[in-house]
């Protein structure tokens, strides 16, 4: 396992994706019948996480793209661990990591590779897959 460590902060990669994979699954489900909003929430290392994920899914149901936003409640908090998700930005592939404040959004997040075997696991998954997948995290999803 691998672990990332800055400003004091350590944060293992397997958290980063089921937390992300969680988020991504809570913000889902926004009135679009080809989207699903998920919710949660975690506490690490002594800070409250709540984190929304909105999937997008095309015409056959297949996870095409996800947006997640995470709110730590503490712009502090947020700053150490923007510069974490700052490192998994890549541009090119359309993942963007946006800070302000104590929130945290992370825009293209379907195609961002979190851990090699998970996240390719992730892109294709059906809309029911997805929930499944969201709900074995506690995520709560619409």
């Amino acid at each position: 396992m691998i672990e990332l460590n800055k400003g004091g902060v350590v944060v293992k990669k397997y958290f980063l994706f089921v937390f992300c994979a969680v988020l991504l699954f809570v913000v889902t489900g926004c009135g679009n019948k080809n989207q699903v909003v998920c919710t949660g929430s975690s506490t690490e290392g002594g800070i409250n996480i709540e984190a929304k994920l909105v999937a997008d899914f095309d015409e056959n149901d297949k996870l095409k793209d996800a947006e997640v936003t995470y709110d730590l409640k503490d712009k502090s908090s947020a700053d150490q661990y923007c510069s974490l998700f700052k490192l998994m930005e890549d541009k090119d592939k359309g993942v963007t990591v946006d800070c302000s404040g104590s929130k945290i959004t992370i825009k293209g997040y379907a195609n961002m590779d979190v851990e090699e075997d998970e996240s390719d696991a992730m892109i294709g998954k059906t809309k029911e897959e997805f929930k499944k997948l969201m709900e074995e995290e506690e995520f709560t999803c619409k």
